[in-house]
Formats: C-alpha cells, sequence, structure tokens
C-alpha cells in the first residue's frame, strides 16, 4: 500500500472539497449564486474522482458506497428537480388556460399533483441516499484510523456527522426553516472535512511510529537470544591451587596428604 498516494489523495480531496465549502458561502450572494453553484458543483464532481482514485488503492467497500450514494442522490435530486418544475407549470397551466369541452381541470390537476408528489419522493430519497453516503465516508475514516492523526481524524469525522445532519434537514424542507439550517450545517461540515487539505502538512500517523516499534522490538528479540546463547556456553572452569598449611608445599590434585610433610589434608 502506497502512503505517500494515499495521503496525497486525500489531500487533493480535502483541497477540491475546501473549494466547494467557499463556493456555498458565495452562494448567499444573490447575482453570483447561479456561478458558484455550478462550481460547486464540477468540484464535488472533482471530489468523488479523488475518491475513485483512491479506493483503486484501498478496495474499501465504505469508500465505494460513499460514492456511489453520492451519484445516486444526484441523479434522484436532477429528476426531482425536473418533476416538480413540469409539475408545478402543469399546475399553472390548468389554472391558467383552461380549455373547454372535456375535464381538462380535473385531469390536469391530477397530472400536476402526482408530478409533484413523485418530484418530492425523489427529493427525499435524493436525501436520504446522500445522509447514508456521508455515513459510509465517516465508517471508512473509523475503520481506518492510521490514515490520519487522530486531532485531524475527529475533525473529519465531525464534518461527516455535520453534512449528514444537513441532508436530513434538506429532507424535512417542507418545514422551511430546515433548509436554512440545512445549509449551515452543510458549510460546517464542508469546511471540516476540508481539513483534509493538512494532512501532508502533519506527521505521519501511527503507521510510521509502529515501524519503529517493530524495528526496536526485533533489537530486543536480538539482544535476548544473544543473552540466551551466553548463557548457554559454558564458563571455563579455573584451576586452583592448593598449598599445605603445614609446610607450604604444593599439593597434588586429588591427593590426600602433602607430599613433602606427609601431613593429613582435610
Amino acid at each position: 500500500m502506497d502512503n505517500n498516494f494515499i495521503r496525497t489523495q486525500l489531500y487533493e480531496f480535502g483541497s477540491h472539497i475546501h473549494t466547494v465549502a467557499i463556493a456555498f458561502v458565495l452562494s448567499f450572494i444573490a447575482p453570483i449564486s447561479p456561478i458558484v453553484g455550478i462550481i460547486a458543483l464540477i468540484f464535488i464532481f472533482i471530489a468523488l474522482s479523488d475518491i475513485k482514485r483512491l479506493n483503486i488503492q484501498l478496495t474499501n467497500l465504505n469508500l465505494e458506497a460513499f460514492r456511489t450514494k453520492y451519484l445516486r442522490s444526484f441523479i434522484f435530486n436532477i429528476l426531482a428537480i425536473m418533476l416538480l418544475i413540469v409539475g408545478g407549470v402543469s399546475l399553472a397551466l390548468v389554472f391558467i388556460f383552461p380549455l373547454p369541452g372535456f375535464d381538462y381541470f380535473g385531469y390536469g390537476l391530477a397530472i400536476a399533483i402526482i408530478l409533484m408528489v413523485i418530484g418530492f419522493i425523489f427529493l427525499i430519497s435524493a436525501s436520504v441516499m446522500k445522509m447514508r453516503a456521508w455515513e459510509n465516508l465517516k465508517q471508512f475514516f473509523q475503520q481506518n484510523k492510521d490514515l490520519v492523526p487522530d486531532a485531524l481524524r475527529h475533525e473529519i469525522l465531525d464534518g461527516c456527522d455535520n453534512l449528514r445532519t444537513g441532508a436530513l434537514l434538506y429532507a424535512l424542507g417542507f418545514l422551511g426553516i430546515t433548509i436554512i439550517i440545512g445549509f449551515i450545517f452543510k458549510i460546517v461540515g464542508y469546511f471540516k472535512l476540508a481539513k483534509l487539505n493538512t494532512i501532508i502538512y502533519q506527521s505521519q500517523p501511527k503507521e510510521v511510529s509502529s515501524q519503529y516499534r517493530v524495528q526496536y522490538q526485533s533489537e530486543q528479540s536480538q539482544s535476548a537470544q544473544l543473552n540466551l546463547l551466553e548463557e548457554q556456553i559454558p564458563e571455563k572452569s579455573v584451576e586452583t591451587i592448593n598449598y599445605c598449611a603445614y609446610c607450604g608445599a604444593k599439593l597434588n590434585r586429588g591427593g590426600h596428604f602433602c607430599p613433602l610433610c606427609g601431613s593429613k589434608i582435610n
């Protein structure tokens, strides 16, 4: 596993998400809101491409699920918007241009309502998919703690939670105020997630320290083996020389009497 490549892809992902966060903030400015909205959308897809390249290296199910669910939520959002627009236009035409001859009003009203209801269902489904997508990304960072430092990982997990809450509040958008609150949660979440763009400036996470720990343990093991071998090698016996206590003559090894004075050796 190429750790430098992984850190680089996480850095790229964080940088692109940072651009998305800035675009969301600028979207409050009405004249440029459509432009920055398109910019945000472009950089979201670039960030998803970063995830795709990262997953080629890691082959992680949560990363794949995050990317797949996010793309599906985008498709459902597009379909929901189209259905709501068509349903809204149909509803307006029914009231503005009523046609005689058949129950145009009844059929037109029914079709418009059906289209708008389906649109709302698609919109809620898209928000649910996006919630699950952010949950998958959170699980990825929870299960791969060695990829980022602890302090940074907590920020990333909080960012995923904020984005998931924002998606939930969007699903409750029919209440009105929840859309504004959800928008704020999304901005905060994107900025927290964007802190991945600092990963290359931070110390290598646990993986490097574990490498030195393994090396240290290996050295300790080698030292223990050497000590064990030294203990198993018998020490050279030291020849001791005894002398007679009576005359001082050198005694023969194993003898019981002094060879000079004949005294008994104790």
